[in-house]
């Protein structure tokens, strides 16, 4: 149970900043490692199927969020998040917040659809661009040229930032709070647990 408020923690405090400013800083991690790596002491110390599981889950999901953050589809912070999902001891706990997360995403972006945020590019001013943290940049288009951007969601917008000019547009995509999906989703998880499975929530570590 430990473990999991700690990650808890973490993820409350990465979905506000998500949702605010669309960037986590790095310390908000903090109590979510000290939650991981507690889990990992205590499957070492007991060895068993549980360990190997644990261990599996870690490497599988860790590695496909490590590709997709080194492949640049989703950023960094997304990334942390989605290897922390797998680090929780539940045997399940992939899957569950993971299923939540996805209800959250799917109900928001049908929100941002409908007022017309996504899908697809849109053009706005460099001063928008520079003031609103929601944009993934795609392309800057200044007298009459576009410049295509780099693709890596974690270097485009210092890209943009680094070539801004009066009277610069640039073209963009709506970022989603990818972050505060699976943060949410977690929190919606744990609510289950304490709710209808509190025998297995305070067996875990």
């Amino acid at each position: 149970m430990l473990a999991q408020l700690l990650i808890g923690i973490s993820f409350s405090m990465a979905s506000y900043q998500d949702v605010k400013d669309r960037a986590v800083h790095d310390i908000v991690w903090i109590p979510a490692l000290l939650g991981a790596l507690y889990v990992i002491y205590s499957e070492f110390s007991t060895p068993g199927p549980d360990l190997e599981l644990q261990l599996f889950k870690l490497g599988l999901i860790g590695g496909i969020a490590l590709l997709f953050v080194y492949f640049g589809a989703v950023g960094q912070a997304d990334g942390i998040a989605l290897a922390f999902v797998a680090a929780d001891p539940y045997r399940y706990s992939p899957v569950l917040p993971l299923a939540a997360a996805a209800v959250v995403a799917l109900a928001h972006i049908g929100y941002e659809i409908v007022v017309g945020n996504a899908p697809g590019p849109r053009t706005i001013t460099i001063e928008r661009f520079l003031r609103e943290q929601k944009w993934i940049p795609r392309a800057i288009l200044k007298d009459g040229s576009r410049v295509e951007v780099d693709s890596d969601v974690n270097v485009a917008r210092d890209e943009v930032e680094a070539k801004q000019q009066p009277g610069t547009l640039v073209e963009v995509k709506y970022g989603v709070p990818t972050v505060a999906y699976l943060g949410v989703g977690y929190v919606a998880y744990l609510v289950y647990l304490v709710a209808f499975n509190q025998a297995t929530l305070f067996s875990l570590a």
